[in-house]
């Protein structure tokens, strides 16, 4: 537990950013890889399960998973990421492969969009990541037409001037491009001498804000507990961003002076506050990308429209030809299918599903989906959008084609049983879970049949499940309520408090907190919670509808008001150690 004698609000650090003299930025940023989560980075508590279980079944053991993996000497270990990825990826260029596919997919999410707005007016220069993504750099390119120095290696690394008006991405670890990349405990333990004597130089002149990282790399905390103990940098301080608990090497650098630490919501959602704070409008190629394309068209057009060469002039033909094919669209003489090429429906089902209005949402994501086809994005909000109207089995096709594109992944099979759960088609939810799990014997699908059986009266069978889940992801507080619920059950009630307890003190999630509440028989605080959770989230209404957690409640005139009040869909929010609901 970090001390609250140096702990600071939110706003308190806002205004130190945005109070500057000359447009000279107080501090540099330090960004982790919780920055990526929400923009389609595989997080590392996924990794690690995955790694979890490669091993498991690699080292051929006859006893269940999760006695096997209490046995690991790694296993909650500080250093368990980066023990793992030496454990099952030998040589340097296979993880970064691995890394590498881990990143492909990503997409900046609206976190680096608001940052790269503020690096474009000044707010920062400076930004260190152990990250291997390159969403900052694509986003300052693609919408701040910024063209930062990024530099990933320690021979490189020198020649970065302290007064380089450009701004500066350092990638303290390498880039998953090269197969120097450092990622496991051997290669971490240090900085390269380049590397890190750069990070002290600029740690003269800035303070350092820290975002999504958790403190676990031994190499940067090292430095860092270094130049803080010398009391010679960071003259604006450190202000240390968390989501959810510090780890231990967080908790004793904490010790030291000029160090705090700021409770947040979120990458995305600080960067937002930030922003906003700042009194900054959004890029033109966000706030207008219509416009912003029209300019760069022109200029391309009349950079062109003298060229003698006829493969030009032949390309510029062929441009003239689309625009006009455009001109009909905009005028509405196109056919729709020409038009809808256009429209961002992912856009327009976003904005209807976030005011609750999920029958409106349906027609702009089945577009959408039909844009890309594979976009898990539109997937997911098309699922839900379908689960809150009461369309089961077009929940249940969706997630079998989802089952069909993707049959490693556990979330569409754990879709699909949702799917019949809700439909009251319990015999056939049991049977595809049973299946599921054969497969794929994931911590989410021995958590969803843990529930299921606890709902259909199998109090005892649903116990296992519900240890197994919490053996591969002990952190998960929706682990943690369903177990507490069966041991409740079972007339274990110390146990079960002493586990709703820990939900109370970690869980940020109002509709966990009101599952709890429900577990704890306090119906005053739980109706309060789950309101707001509704209020968030109109779909809650159904989740607390079907969730077991509530079945004590489901005759209570004053719960039947507030579940009944709406249609709405949805399971129950997960949450994981990253801070990803």
């Amino acid at each position: 537990m970090l001390e609250g004698h140096n702990k600071r609000d939110k706003t308190h650090l806002i205004n130190l950013i945005i109070r500057r003299s000359n447009s000279t930025p107080n501090f540099a940023l330090l960004i982790g890889a919780g920055g990526s989560v929400s923009s389609g980075v595989r997080p590392t508590y996924k990794m690690i399960d995955e790694w979890r279980l490669q091993l498991h079944e690699q080292s051929k053991s006859e006893e269940p998973f999760e006695k096997w993996l209490l046995k690991q000497d790694w296993y909650k270990d500080e250093e368990e990421y980066s023990i793992l990825f030496e454990k099952v990826y030998d040589q340097r260029s296979q993880r970064r492969i691995y890394i590498e596919e881990c990143v492909k997919d990503a997409r900046p999410s609206w976190g680096y969009i608001y940052l790269s707005n503020l690096i474009a007016h000044d707010y920062f220069n400076v930004v260190f990541t152990p990250n291997f993504d390159d969403l900052l750099h694509d986003t300052c390119f693609l919408y701040a037409d910024l063209r930062p120095i990024v530099c990933a290696h320690d021979s490189a690394v020198a020649d970065i001037r302290v007064t380089s008006a450009r701004p500066k991405i350092i990638k303290l670890h390498g880039d998953f491009l090269y197969d120097s990349i450092k990622n496991t405990i051997r290669e971490t333990e240090t900085l390269e001498k380049n590397m890190r004597d750069k990070f002290m130089q600029f740690g003269r002149e800035y303070g350092l804000v820290v975002i999504g990282y958790g403190g676990n790399d031994r190499s940067i905390m090292d430095i860092l507990n270094t130049m803080l103990a010398s009391g010679n940098y960071f003259p604006n301080g450190v202000y240390w961003c968390i989501r959810n608990k510090a780890s231990k090497k967080l908790n004793r650098l904490m010790r030291q002076d000029n160090i705090y630490w700021v409770e947040i919501d979120g990458f995305d959602e600080f960067m937002a506050e930030l922003h906003k704070c700042s009194g900054l409008a959004l890029p033109t190629a966000v706030r207008d990308p219509f416009k912003e394309t029209t300019e760069k068209m022109n200029r391309f057009i009349l950079t062109g429209k003298n060229a003698k060469n006829p493969i030009i002039r032949s390309d510029i033909a062929k441009l003239a030809a689309h625009m006009k094919r455009f001109e009909r669209i905009v005028s509405g003489k196109a056919p729709r299918e020409e038009s809808a090429r256009l429209i961002p429906y992912l856009f327009l089902g976003e904005t209807e599903y976030n005011h609750g209005k999920y029958e409106d949402a349906i027609p702009h994501f089945e577009n959408a989906l039909t844009q890309d086809p594979q976009d898990a994005t539109v997937r997911e909000k098309l699922y839900e959008s379908y689960l809150y109207t009461g369309k089961y089995d077009k929940a249940v096709q969706l997630s079998e084609r989802g089952i069909d594109l993707f049959p490693e992944r556990a979330s569409y099979y754990y879709d699909k049983v949702v799917a019949l759960w809700y439909a009251r088609k319990l015999e056939t939810a049991i049977e595809t879970i049973n299946k599921a799990i054969a497969k794929i014997p994931s911590p989410l699908l021995y958590w969803c049949r843990s529930t299921l059986r606890r709902d259909t009266d199998k109090v005892k069978e649903a116990l296992p499940d519900a240890e197994k889940a919490l053996a591969l992801d002990p952190s998960d507080n929706a682990f943690k309520i369903n177990k507490a619920m069966i041991l409740k059950r079972l007339d274990r009630v110390a146990e079960a408090k002493e586990l709703f307890q820990e939900v109370l003190k970690e869980s940020k999630s109002k509709y966990n907190l009101a599952c709890t509440y429900a577990g704890l028989n306090d119906k005053k605080n739980m109706l309060n919670t789950l309101k707001k959770a509704i209020k968030e989230k109109k779909g809650r209404r159904v989740d607390a509808r079907f969730d077991p957690d509530f079945a004590d409640y489901r005759e209570d005139p004053d719960f039947q008001k507030l579940v009944m009040a709406q249609s709405g869909k949805k399971r129950k929010v997960k949450e994981k150690s990253s801070g990803e609901t």
